[in-house]
């Protein structure tokens, strides 16, 4: 197996969704059918920390490239917006057509192509990816997030840990958990009302995140209909007594208070803007990435009368979990453990930053992209093109 880490950033220059990016390789193996691109966007916080998206349904390298692109443009703003020390960075796996996760040896390619970048890109899990996956990397790069506590914390478990203090591995509980208090939030700027009783809310998608969001949905009162892809998940979620559309039925269309985008980006568009005013949707608050077709849609919503929490403020309980046990495991101590009732509170504070884009958007009549934006500029610096990877090629 003879792995390739090429740097392609000077090539993206001219690419719209090119923002500055410090990095962007492309590493494969075409010995085991590995091929990934890795975006480091900008690290003027700290090292750019990010999943890794395995996706067996890109069209071409071209679509890879723009969705590392987003993606890890979308991580620094997160990144930033949720006040972690970490700049943003992506990865992005091309999987083979029909397959849903990679192999051991593509996860250990991935991790030789981190290595490679000398710590200036974290990974962790994403779509495809598990906390087993992130386990095989690991053993090749100390570089991974997302790992069971006894992997990161060694002797710095405090003694008689409960397991209700013990923190997540796997991020989607968390990212579930910030979802549902961003659209709480959302609830309570547009409806004036402090709880989801009777509100009908779509649910794009029953992914890991997706699942948790439903139960947190349906636990405060909520009208929860789902579409869904995959065979499987769809019976999962009539099982677990969740209306279902039909595939043949668009759920943007569906009638609803809320739309939950989460799935994968960019279904926010004029199209669907109009289907979702017609369902009567008033909130769109989701966990997909890149929700958005064009950073003008969501003055389109705003003109509609739809409420748009930014996805990256909405989805960031993920890395706010795994940011807070990567920083600690750099300067573990007992006393400053974390435990899973702290990671939860500060996931809950996505509340208060929502509300606080909502107020901000009543006073000025900027749409709430723009101001999620601006407040995550006003923690991040630009910074020039980074040191080069200084690794060509590895066997």
């Amino acid at each position: 197996m003879t792995l390739t880490i090429t740097d392609i950033t000077k090539q993206l220059h001219d690419r719209p969704d090119f923002d500055g990016h410090e990095t962007v390789i492309l590493a494969e193996d075409p010995d085991i059918k590995f091929k990934a691109f890795i975006g480091i966007h900008n690290t003027s916080r700290g090292p750019a920390l990010g999943g890794c998206r395995y996706w067996s349904r890109y069209g071409s390298e071209d679509d890879a490239i723009t969705d590392v692109l987003r993606l890890s443009r979308g991580m620094t703003y997160k990144n930033a917006l949720a006040e972690l020390p970490l700049g943003g960075g992506k990865a992005v796996m091309m999987g083979q057509p029909g397959t849903r996760n990679p192999t051991p040896d593509m996860m250990r390619a991935l991790a030789r192509a981190v290595e490679a970048l000398q710590g200036r890109y974290i990974t962790a899990e994403d779509v495809g990816m598990s906390v087993d996956y992130m386990l095989v990397a690991r053993g090749i790069t100390r570089h991974v997030a997302g790992l069971p506590i006894e992997v990161i914390a060694g002797d710095y478990i405090p003694a008689g840990l409960a397991d209700e203090d013990r923190p997540e591995a796997d991020p989607s509980p968390y990212t579930a958990f910030g979802v549902f208090q961003a659209m709480r939030a959302a609830t309570k700027h547009r409806l004036n009302r402090d709880e989801m009783s009777g509100l009908r809310v779509s649910v794009k998608g029953y992914g890991n995140v997706a699942r948790t969001l439903c139960q947190l949905l349906a636990k405060d009162g909520a009208i929860v209909t789902v579409s869904e892809i995959d065979d499987g998940r769809m019976d999962m979620a009539r099982a677990e007594g969740f209306n279902v559309l039909d595939k043949a039925q668009d759920i943007m269309a569906h009638p609803a208070d809320i739309y939950a985008p989460c799935a994968l980006g960019g279904d926010i568009r004029d199209e669907t803007i109009a289907m979702l005013v017609k369902a009567g949707v008033k909130i769109v608050t989701g966990a997909a990435n890149n929700q958005l077709g064009q950073p003008h849609h969501a003055e389109r919503l705003q003109e509609k009368g739809i409420l748009y929490t930014p996805d990256y403020l909405a989805n960031a309980g993920g890395v706010i979990s795994v940011g807070i046990q990567q920083l600690w495991a750099d300067a573990p101590a007992k006393e400053t453990f974390p435990t899973h009732q702290k990671i939860t509170h500060r996931v809950g504070g996505i509340y208060d930053v929502a509300m606080e884009v909502f107020d901000r958007n009543q006073k000025t009549g900027a749409n709430t992209a723009h101001l999620a934006n601006t407040i995550a500029e006003e923690r991040f610096t630009r910074k020039g093109s980074a040191d080069k990877v200084k690794v060509a090629s590895a066997a």
